[in-house]
């Protein structure tokens, strides 16, 4: 096979012109003769990928990869246009018209030979008229080369155009030879082309707007345009950006409807607890199977999408608070390319730790705590006793005496964390696969080092074609997770740090080798060291395997039949060991260290097994078809099998010897064994259909027909439909041809979904399975029989078969708009959610003689409304690009009927009764300020029951509701909102210049509260060490005399017992918790093709980032989303890492 110049065959002395002309007719004749291009040609593919490429190299990988034998004159071939061609396994008459679109060349085919020439020119003067009959053909087809239906060809200049059709085929007649032909499809940049007879494959590419986005959605995927559901989705390419241990967190501000709340930055378990529009956790699908995502490495995310409205009924009843899909990347056409990530950061605590008190200002705010104290007593006879000396007091405040820094003893300034990822994808028309291995691993901030997190994931995605109707894919993935913690919890350590006082040595005369006890006993240095206090390792185990075939089915275009049988393991081992270890404190006097507290006696064990296997199969039939006539529809039918087997072992021992740490050292003396085992199977059918006219009028109805194992036979299965509308206005004449409105479209969806509150005991509506049928609980209590004990066993209560899951009804309308070409886009949803049959159990009043609980029953309701708006902006301005993406979300519950105790009084039902009303409120006092004087104390209510007598100058004063003179459990009245958002949004920003790219996401929440409470809010709480933020209190200009003026303060002053008047919940305490916090900074370079193809790579980016890098709020020494008012959680961490992607 050759590739033939015919200038270096043609040389001027030969062949003679007259042979020459006998030699042209004679091949013209040729090819005259030829009706038709052999089959071969159609079924003869080419892969091309070129990029302002001259002719002449894209001819010749035409000839390397098809073996057929080029011709063409070389000059004429030199001065044809550059190409650019990007496309896989085409025919190669595609490849060919591709190529010659835009040239003023064009090509034959004979045999086994591709034939170039000019075209010809017309005669001079030849009636130019007769070109007006010229018929064009083409056909048009996305990026990825699929056709495009319903795209518009328009002739310029003229009002003549025409629709391709459901192949992206389209006909023009009586086109002008000099006719520009302009091709135009929603969400592509519009193509211009010279007019000719034959066209070809035209190819159109992708504009700014995301419109023609592929969206994973209810087993299958759509087109963004054609969604007539709310549905979010972000790409895995974004995720990677925020180099985070748990994916959950990457998540957080990214999607309108998600509320994703990061309660501790602890390894291992600084996951966030996400919910959809504040309906509840979602049921999580990873490609295609229940299956939890947080540990899944982000390198392997192709997508993140969730289910916000009646679009997730097709999940039957675990599907009513939404659904989240994940899916995983897969092989690409083309050859290996191998990608390998990593980065290594340092982490430090993102939130503001509240200052603790020195040993001089303990000792100081003690006395005067004390003073105030006995002022109170209203007793002037009374001893006065103070905690410090004066003279104790100054020698803290010079340094003659320590002060104790508990703190910074125990924790350190950065934890390393770091993590690499090697992944492999590629393929053939036949074989495609994706191969990754990632490994984490994450410290924490205590110094002794003894927390550490690691994590071991490995993915396989295989698909194969293995004949022209049969594909198969098989999909391996697991993990490894190996987490050791101190045996005492990282609350606790907290804690501790909060009460230890400084005023006691970390040490026993200043030797590391003892620890001595903190006025609360416990040592913060031995809690947080697993070498002493004992630790926690757990060790976890998953794999997932899942395999699918799909089987066209011959006879009927579109009908695909699937089957997909999946499996999965986890198992983990626990243990914990808690230690016990001694205290002591130094005998000057005998010169040794005596024991002065010893802990955790005795050292115990805890020990767990837990096991789970969870299988699922799935059969469907699948249709899908585009007519000609603009009819486009797509159907669903699937039969779905899940079962769960879960068995766990458990044991406790005590021990006497501590260097020990297994069960068969424990004593007999308090020990225990235990297990459980499960089986659980649901059962589900669905039904699905898609409908679209002419890309116009959309619609799609659904149902889900499911059964749950937790009650009776008779109430078990559900019918779950979900019908959504669809209307692209900007389809429609009077708007296609706007400048300014790209794409206007309104869609409305309504559905049913069935919850039976899943598989996890404990929640607020969880069926507890069975209870339709007499049951025992076993063993529960003991008796002595003889010299045995004997474990007992009872009823678990009256039955009711007439259980049976609540029931979701969810309305969403929404609207969508692009503006500009891509310019500006808008999403905007409102929604409403109602549920009915919320568990509850009866409030009645039983005999004690009774004897057995009150079964659940399907009594409760309430409702749920609220907005999304989402936002979006792309531009490119001379060398730069940049975008931004506002997102918000309002969401509020309120009760409908809510099962409680009857009130007895209309005070009673005013503060109590919760029945149509709103949730998350908060009741309590209304702070009015406090008071400035002894004057102002003696004229107000009363507020202490004693009137007023134990007052103080700057104690809080509270708003007298009802005016009786008397603040009492009768003025209490709403002061604001729970602990939960009600309110959250987001901002992603990003920009591009050259080989640079910045992107920066912002997060925050609003309408929700924190109240201060214990150690924030009661200096000394329970004789602990309080916090520096209580200097600046109300206090005496001598804090020794009674009679000293009062300074003021933003505090009240302190009392060392603590002062019942100004621990009221109260809107003092109670903090508006809105906060904005910048959630990732990613700055990154590219470096070019030029560079790294000299050393071997395809690409390079480094790269830094931050994570949690700084937050707005009013909200000072707790984290604004931590849940307690005493802040004793491991703080969120905020993470500088620096990181290298590249590939090779």
């Amino acid at each position: 096979m050759k590739f033939i110049s015919l200038k270096m065959v043609m040389r001027p002395a030969w062949p003679p012109p007259r042979l020459f002309m006998v030699m042209k007719l004679t091949l013209v004749l040729l090819i005259a003769g030829l009706t038709q291009v052999s089959a071969k040609v159609f079924s003869q593919r080419v892969t091309l990928n070129e990029r302002n490429a001259s002719l002449t190299k894209v001819l010749e990988s035409i000839r390397r990869q098809s073996g057929y034998l080029v011709l063409y004159q070389d000059q004429a071939v030199k001065n044809a246009s550059r190409v650019t061609i990007q496309q896989k396994e085409i025919p190669l008459r595609e490849a060919l018209d591709l190529c010659f679109a835009n040239q003023k060349l064009t090509y034959k085919i004979l045999e086994k030979t591709i034939l170039i020439s000019e075209q010809p020119k017309a005669e001079e003067g030849a009636d130019l008229t007769a070109v007006q009959n010229t018929e064009v053909r083409g056909k048009v087809t996305d990026e990825n080369g699929k056709p495009l239906s319903g795209a518009n060809v328009s002739v310029k200049g003229t009002a003549q155009s025409v629709g391709t059709d459901a192949e992206g085929a389209f006909v023009l007649r009586n086109v002008a030879d000099n006719a520009t032909l302009a091709i135009s499809f929603l969400g592509y940049n519009t193509r211009e082309v010279p007019a000719r007879a034959n066209l070809g494959t035209l190819q159109l590419t992708p504009s700014n707007s995301n419109l023609n986005d592929v969206v994973v959605v209810g087993y299958g995927t759509q087109k963004r345009v054609n969604i007539t559901g709310s549905v979010a989705q972000v790409k895995g390419e974004e995720l990677v950006k925020a180099p985070v241990a748990n994916l959950s967190n990457s998540l957080v501000g990214r999607l309108p409807g998600l509320r994703a709340v990061q309660n501790s930055g602890e390894p291992g378990a600084d996951g966030s607890s996400i919910d959809i529009r504040g309906f509840g956790a979602a049921l999580v699908i990873v490609d295609g199977v229940p299956s939890d995502f947080t540990q899944i490495d982000a390198n392997e995310i192709e997508s993140f999408s969730i289910l916000k409205d009646a679009s997730a009924a097709v999940y039957g009843v675990r599907a009513a608070n939404g659904v989240i899909l994940v899916t995983t990347k897969r092989g690409k056409l083309g050859k290996p390319s191998i990608n390998y990530t990593t980065y290594y950061g340092l982490q430090n605590n993102a939130t503001e730790y509240p200052e603790l008190a020195n040993a001089a200002v303990f000792a100081e705010l003690s006395n005067e705590g004390a003073v105030n104290a006995w002022v109170k007593q209203n007793n002037p006879a009374a001893p006065l006793s103070l905690p410090f000396t004066r003279e104790q007091v100054e020698q803290y405040r010079n340094g003659t005496l320590p002060s104790a820094d508990w703190f910074n003893s125990t924790i350190r300034r950065n934890a390393p964390q770091f993590q690499h990822n090697l992944n492999v994808d590629g393929g053939t028309e036949a074989v495609r696969y994706f191969f990754s291995l990632g490994y984490l691993n994450q410290d924490a901030i205590w110094k002794s080092n003894s927390t550490n997190f690691k994590r071991y994931n490995f993915r396989s995605n295989i698909s194969a074609k293995i004949n022209k109707r049969l594909t198969a894919e098989l999909n391996l993935s697991g993990r490894l997770e190996d987490l050791r913690t101190p045996g005492v919890s990282s609350s606790l350590i907290m804690a501790t740090l909060k009460r230890a006082s400084p005023t006691f040595p970390i040490y026993a005369n200043d030797n590391e080798q003892y620890l001595a006890p903190s006025n609360v006993q416990q040592n913060t240095l031995a809690q947080s060291d697993d070498k002493i206090s004992g630790y926690t390792a757990d060790y976890s185990r998953f794999f997932s395997g899942i395999a699918r075939l799909a089987y066209d089915i011959p006879g009927v275009d579109g009908l695909t039949a699937k089957a997909v049988y999946s499996y999965q393991n986890s198992d983990d081992a626990y243990k914990s060991y808690i230690a016990k270890y001694n205290l002591y404190r130094f005998n000057k006097a005998a010169n040794t260290y005596d024991v002065a507290y010893t802990a955790n006696d005795p050292s115990n064990l805890n020990v767990n097994n837990a096991h789970r296997d969870d299988q699922a199969f799935q059969f469907s039939l699948n249709y899908a078809r585009n007519f000609k006539s603009g009819h486009n529809v797509s159907g669903l039918l699937l039969f779905e099998r899940t079962s769960t087997n879960t068995s766990n072992l458990s044991a406790y021992r005590e021990f006497l010897l501590d260097n020990l740490d297994e069960l068969f050292a424990g004593v007999a003396n308090n020990q225990s064994n235990n297990g459980s085992s499960a089986e659980i199977s649901r059962e589900g059918y669905v039904g699905k259909f898609n409908y679209d006219y002419a890309g116009k009028y959309l619609v799609e109805l659904g149902f889900r027909y499911d059964g749950t194992y937790k009650v009776a036979p008779g109430r078990r299965f559900g019918f779950f439909p979900n019908v959504s509308l669809g209307w692209r206005i900007g389809q429609e004449k009077f708007l296609k041809d706007s400048r300014t409105i790209d794409d206007l479209k309104l869609r409305a969806s309504y559905g049913k979904v069935g919850d039976d509150g899943g598989d996890a005991a404990g929640g607020a509506n969880y069926i507890i399975p069975f209870r339709y049928i007499p049951g025992y609980n076993y063993p529960s209590g003991n008796y002595i029989f003889g010299t045995q004990l004997i474990p007992g066993l009872n009823t678990s209560g009256l039955t009711n078969p007439l259980l049976t899951w609540y029931t979701s009804y969810t309305a969403n309308v929404g609207v969508d708009v692009t503006l500009l070409k891509g310019l500006l886009g808008a999403s905007v949803d409102v929604f409403y959610r109602e549920r009915e049959g919320l568990l509850a159990t009866r409030v009645l009043s039983l005999p004690n003689t009774f004897g057995a609980g009150l079964p659940q029953e399907n009594l409760n309701g309430d409702n749920t409304r609220g907005f999304e708006i989402e936002l979006t902006h792309k531009n490119k301005v001379g060398g730069w690009s940049y975008s931004v993406a506002p997102n918000f979300t309002y969401s509020r519950t309120r009760n409908g009927y809510l099962e409680q105790s009857p009130q007895t009084s209309a005070l009673g039902n005013y503060q109590g009764n919760m029945t149509n009303r709103w949730v998350n409120i908060t009741r309590g006092y209304e702070a009015i300020g406090q008071f400035q004087s002894q004057q102002e104390i003696n004229t107000a209510p009363v507020q202490d029951t004693q009137g007023n007598r134990t007052l103080l100058p700057g104690d809080i004063r509270y708003k007298d509701i009802n005016g009786d003179g008397v603040i009492d459990s009768r003025d209490q009245t709403v002061i604001g909102r729970g602990t939960v958002p009600e309110m959250f949004f987001g901002l992603n920003l990003s920009a591009g210049y050259k080989g640079f790219d910045l992107s920066v996401l912002l997060q925050g929440a609003s309408n929700f509260n924190r109240y201060y409470s214990e150690e924030l809010q009661n200096p000394f709480f329970n004789n602990a060490n309080t916090l520096a933020m209580f200097t600046d209190r109300w206090h005496r200009q001598d804090l020794y005399d009674p009679n000293s003026a009062w300074i003021p303060g933003k505090y009240p002053s302190t009392i060392i017992s603590g002062s019942p008047n100004n621990t009221l919940y109260s809107t003092f305490w109670q903090q508006d918790a809105t906060y904005l916090r910048v959630k990732n900074i990613d700055l990154g370079y590219t470096f070019s093709k030029e560079l790294t193809q000299k050393i071997g790579m395809q690409r390079a980016r480094i790269y830094v980032s931050g994570q949690n890098v700084f937050t707005l709020s009013k909200v000072k020494f707790i984290d604004p989303e931590q849940p307690s008012g005493r802040g004793n959680f491991y703080p969120q961490q905020k993470l500088w890492s620096l990181g290298l992607n590249v590939g090779f």
